[in-house]
């Protein structure tokens, strides 16, 4: 039995370009033909085959992580607080932000005390309770640290004490905290400072004891720093989402829980004999949703975002697993649906029995940080296809084949 065997080393979350040239190699010097182009008729098309995955939880590396310079930096976030989630389970973040002065300050600014310093942060994001505010504590980071590549189970030093601890509602779409006088002294000349940049190394908002949901805040969030004489902003330098899920994945009857920040992902393992050495025309590798079940056990004003776009990742031994392609969900069928030219070139070889594929992953695409979550249905059974009529559930790969006449 020709099987992927799944990997035992932690996969990540990274595009590698060295390991999808390995992938597709063989692919590309092969002028067979194979890989063409299909629309997708459907799963109970006689040219398809239908193998059904066997399916694991397994490490995802996350990156939460991500600097000025970064596309879309003003819309990423970072996270804060905690949720106890009645399906998902407990889930904790800790929002990491550092700061940078503007280039041009007003002329004697950093001769004048600071009188005022109010943290502003632009609320964007909220999963769990929503009647009551959450209260997080603010502490100020003691280390230099990098956001870049940074992954969500990443702690980074902070002071023992605390600046000052705040409410985030979540009808809050600006967040302004006042830090205390006793801190304003005391970081006085930090924050006038022509080397603040190296001195000051940011903040970190933690969840307290009245923590009931989380909240994210985005890279256009400030410091607001105000004299006798000036107002200047210091704008957001790098963000950062340390997050904490449950040990175990959550488990509900018949359903595969997932979610995003949490470094879970779905391995997914193919019997590929069936195949023999067929000429593949298209691959799609399927997994459907329950969104009823997103929806469950909700206490009132609770909210749970649901991820409507998944990744797929494959990986070799030895290299650094490979972005293929990312899927939406189609609300009518519930179903995520994975196609790509390199996936379908990727079967080929596996059929074929010369890949260097090791095994796939779904995942959560490399994006803003999140911790939406997803219910994809479990079973393991695939009766649909050529074999019978029933709608298929379970995670599968659909082949579409070229007729040997053909």
């Amino acid at each position: 039995m020709r099987r992927l065997r799944p990997s035992r080393t932690r996969l990540a979350s990274t595009f590698g370009a060295a390991a999808l040239c390995l992938l597709l190699l063989a692919a590309c010097e092969d002028p067979s033909g194979v890989g063409l182009t299909v629309l997708d008729p459907g799963e109970n098309d006689p040219r398809a085959r239908s193998l059904p995955a066997e399916t694991a939880f397994a490490p995802l590396t996350d990156v939460t992580g991500a600097f000025l310079t970064a596309q879309g930096f003003s819309a990423f976030r970072t996270l804060a607080g905690r949720v106890d989630d009645p399906l998902f389970g407990t889930t904790a973040a800790r929002a990491y932000l550092d700061l940078l002065p503007p280039q041009n300050l007003p002329d004697g600014f950093r001769d004048r005390p600071i009188e005022q310093a109010i943290l502003r942060l632009n609320r964007t994001y909220v999963y769990g309770d929503t009647t009551m505010p959450t209260r997080l504590d603010l502490r100020q980071i003691s280390e230099e640290w990098n956001a870049v590549g940074a992954e969500a189970d990443t702690l980074f030093p902070v002071m023992e004490e605390l600046i000052t601890s705040f409410d985030v509602a979540a009808g809050d779409s600006l967040v302004e905290v006042a830090l205390p006088a006793a801190w304003i002294a005391a970081n006085d000349t930090t924050l006038r400072s022509t080397s603040f940049s190296t001195l000051f190394h940011g903040f970190q908002l933690s969840p307290s004891e009245q923590a009931s949901a989380i909240y994210g805040f985005t890279g256009a969030s400030t410091l607001e720093l105000i004299s006798a004489e000036d107002t200047v902003r210091y704008g957001i330098s790098e963000l950062f989402s340390g997050i904490e899920g449950p040990e175990t994945a959550p488990t509900a009857d018949d359903l595969l829980l997932l979610q995003d920040g949490t470094s879970r992902g779905l391995e997914l393992l193919f019997d590929l004999d069936p195949l023999g050495q067929a000429a593949i025309n298209a691959v799609f590798l399927r997994v459907n949703a329950d969104t009823a079940a997103a929806a469950m056990n909700l206490p009132a004003g609770f909210t749970r975002p649901f991820a409507r776009q998944l990744a797929l990742y494959g990986f070799v031994e030895g290299e650094a697993p490979v972005f293929i392609t990312t899927a939406t969900l189609d609300e009518e069928t519930q179903t995520f649906s994975f196609s790509s030219a390199v996936l379908t070139d990727i079967f080929q070889e596996l059929a074929l029995d010369r890949s260097e594929v090791e095994g796939f992953a779904i995942g959560f695409p490399p994006s803003i940080s999140t911790v939406d979550v997803i219910p994809l249905r479990a079973s393991s059974v695939v009766t649909c296809g050529s074999e019978g009529g029933t709608p298929c559930e379970g995670p599968r790969a659909t082949i579409f084949l070229i007729p040997s006449d053909g």
